[in-house]
């Protein structure tokens, strides 16, 4: 078994690795339509319905870093500008446009501040 290590997993905004990342997310989910009828015996029953995804990543701040840092994320947010992200894993690479959904930052008295972005997609996920 080839268990991937998560130090390798990368997270790009824009075609550009996040800047001292510490974590990246990926995760993709699909809603499901009610099917239930009087002939379903008391058992719900469901269909495949819309397709959805997000990612996320956490990273230390450094106020030089000018394109996938705290300040850069806040102005995608504020601008509602959409941006190519790409989660890779190992030679698998997903890729899709999305939205910055939150952006938040957290110093903790003689800590590393830290910061957390979230992405929504805007359409369809491709793995390649």
């Amino acid at each position: 078994m080839a268990i991937q290590n998560a130090t390798a997993v990368t997270l790009s905004i824009g075609g550009v690795l996040m800047a001292h990342a510490t974590s990246a997310s990926l995760s993709i989910s699909r809603d499901l339509r009610d099917s239930t009828t009087k002939s379903s015996l008391g058992w719900s029953q469901s269909l495949a319905g819309l397709m959805s995804w997000e990612m996320s990543g956490d990273a230390f701040v450094d106020i030089t870093e000018t394109t996938t840092g705290l300040a850069a994320c806040f102005d995608l947010l504020v601008g509602g500008a959409e941006v190519v992200l790409v989660f890779a894993v190992d030679s698998i690479n997903y890729t899709g446009n999305a939205l910055i959904t939150s952006v938040s930052a957290d110093a903790g008295v003689e800590e590393n501040t830290s910061f957390s972005v979230s992405f929504t997609g805007t359409a369809a996920l491709t793995k390649a």
